[in-house]
């Protein structure tokens, strides 16, 4: 059975947690229910952007960029890693001490802002709101993130869910969003305060 605590003992939690990832992100931001206000909450959600440094081969071979080892650091000691990889995965889920679950989102640079505006809202929201706005414009969601439809092929899951697949190498890439609200403007839908995000 899924733990429901009251929202100020949650929003304590998370602000802890984001005092102790805030120095290792360029990027990061309480979502969920946690961001809705809403007065219990199940669980805890972050959306957030590691800091990266290049590892450079001492023999002359190729570089490679890594996350702050302090980032993976604190998010291994935070509680037990129930599944997702946060070295270098982009979801992650631990069970904290405190008896409640943190989901740990890490998305591409340029997808930010519409992981945040996915993770905040209720599900409900996200999905009929949301992404049915990206669909009236020809977006779907699929294996290789947000693509045109026109780049993907369709399948329908047992349940009658679509699943897109990209089978474009070349396909055409979303714009890169600098703010929630820029997303919502591409989206041509209003900008609502996360609280007002519900169905």
């Amino acid at each position: 059975m899924k733990t429901e605590i009251p929202y100020k003992e949650v929003k304590k939690i998370a602000d802890e947690i984001i005092v102790l990832l805030n120095p290792h992100c360029i990027k990061l931001d309480i979502a969920g229910s946690v961001r809705r206000k809403k007065n219990v909450c199940g669980d805890i959600e972050i959306v957030c952007e590691p800091k990266l440094f290049v590892l450079k081969d001492m023999f002359g071979g190729d570089e490679r960029v890594v996350r702050d080892y302090d980032f993976i650091n604190v998010v291994r000691n935070l509680g037990e890693l129930l599944k997702g990889n946060f070295e270098d995965g982009k979801y992650c889920q631990i069970k904290l001490p405190e008896g409640i679950n943190l989901d740990l989102f890490i998305p591409d640079e340029k997808d930010y802002f519409r992981q945040l505006a996915i993770r905040t809202g209720s599900a409900d929201y996200s999905w009929k709101v949301i992404a049915t706005g990206w669909k009236k414009q020809g977006w779907c969601g699929s294996d290789k993130g947000l693509r045109k439809m026109s780049d993907c092929v369709e399948t329908k899951t047992p349940d009658g869910k679509s699943k897109w697949k990209c089978v474009n190498k070349k396909a055409e890439l979303p714009p890169h969003w600098d703010s929630e609200e820029a997303f919502f403007s591409w989206l041509r839908l209003p900008y609502l305060s996360p609280e007002k995000r519900n169905l």
